[in-house]
């Protein structure tokens, strides 16, 4: 920083600095710093013609992160014309278009991975827009084994395949698999919040309220973990409930007025599980689900949708799921529940 305040056009300064931002951004869930990141690229964010190529890479993981993810996707086009071998660049188009639920373009992204990156991370970036398109199986069973015999030296790249493959034997019904791919990365000893947030929904769909405290209790800084904490204390009547709800609503009303694109799945299910207003729940995982589709974004909608007696939004929903091949038990369970049918998805 100090460098680059006395010579704020030197490229190779501010996009180290840039990528340090980024990296604590993602690490600590803080936006602030993808801010900073964005305020050190000023002089090179409007500026197509001249500016490096890797200030179009960066830029479209800032956009990513802020949930813009046409601009980012038009970042990612404009390096892969310069740099088609640019492994980050395909590994985050490939994220993006599993993110909104586009399968059979994200496996023609990770397959630019197969020659030109390690196999194992092309494997990874397969498998799971394969799991959610009719190869649940096969891919949690390759990417397993490919775990186990090619481990990786990238301890994040590590949690990352880990928590796919929780995410997969969750999917599956395979609890007991799916904890321990979840313990495993959590035992790595890097804190990683995504693993803390599917973790936490993990332990909450199993009745281990208790146990998201333990995991959760020194995490309210973070929106998204504050949320699973308090889904916890609701059900273990905590005596920090009612000060945790009125902290989520300040927050996801600070949100609103940032215009921020941001959590409003989770928005959506503090909405309908803290508040029990299925109405505006609804309306808010609509909102969400039109700009990403993961596993998460389909549950919430569609129990907004059951809830709201929205019958046009469930078979929108079932229709969607059944045309991308994706198996869910999860969904499968709520959808019984619900109407009493067997067999939907």
């Amino acid at each position: 920083r100090s460098k680059l305040e006395d010579s704020s056009d030197d490229w190779m300064t501010a996009s180290r600095l840039a990528e340090r931002y980024i990296e604590i951004a993602r690490s600590q869930s803080d936006p602030r710093y993808m801010g900073y990141a964005q305020a050190i690229l000023e002089p090179w964010w409007d500026q197509p013609d001249s500016a490096p190529i890797k200030a179009f890479l960066l830029r479209a993981i800032i956009r990513q992160y802020e949930h813009d993810f046409d601009g980012a996707t038009s970042d990612l086009k404009k390096v892969l014309t310069v740099q088609p071998r640019n492994e980050q660049a395909w590994l985050i188009k490939a994220t993006i278009e599993t993110i909104r639920g586009d399968y059979r373009e994200a496996l023609q992204s990770c397959n630019n991975l197969l020659r030109k990156s390690s196999m194992i991370r092309a494997i990874a970036c397969q498998s799971v827009p394969a799991s959610l398109s009719g190869k649940a199986k096969l891919s949690y069973s390759l990417l397993k084994k490919m775990v186990a015999v090619l481990p990786t030296v990238n301890p994040r790249e590590t949690i990352w395949m880990l928590t796919s493959l929780g995410e997969m034997a969750w999917r599956m019904g395979l609890f007991e698999a799916a904890d321990r791919h979840f313990q495993t990365a959590l035992n790595s000893g890097i804190k990683d919040i995504y693993l803390l947030r599917i973790y936490g929904d993990f332990l909450l769909q199993q009745n281990r309220p208790s146990e998201v405290i333990s995991l959760l209790s020194s995490e309210t800084r973070i929106d998204s973990l504050l949320l699973r904490l308090t889904l916890a204390e609701k059900v273990l009547r905590s005596e920090s409930l009612d000060k945790h709800i009125v902290l989520l609503q300040s927050r996801f009303d600070a949100n609103r007025q940032r215009r921020s694109a941001m959590h409003k799945g989770d928005e959506a299910r503090f909405t309908l599980d803290l508040l029990d207003d299925s109405e505006r729940a609804l309306a808010l995982a609509k909102h969400n689900w039109l700009l990403q589709r993961e596993s998460a974004d389909t549950y919430i909608l569609l129990r907004t949708a059951l809830a709201s007696n929205s019958a046009l939004t469930v078979k929108m929903t079932l229709e969607w799921l059944a045309g991308k091949g994706t198996k869910d038990v999860l969904i499968d369970k709520i959808i019984n529940q619900q109407t009493g049918r067997q067999d939907h998805v």
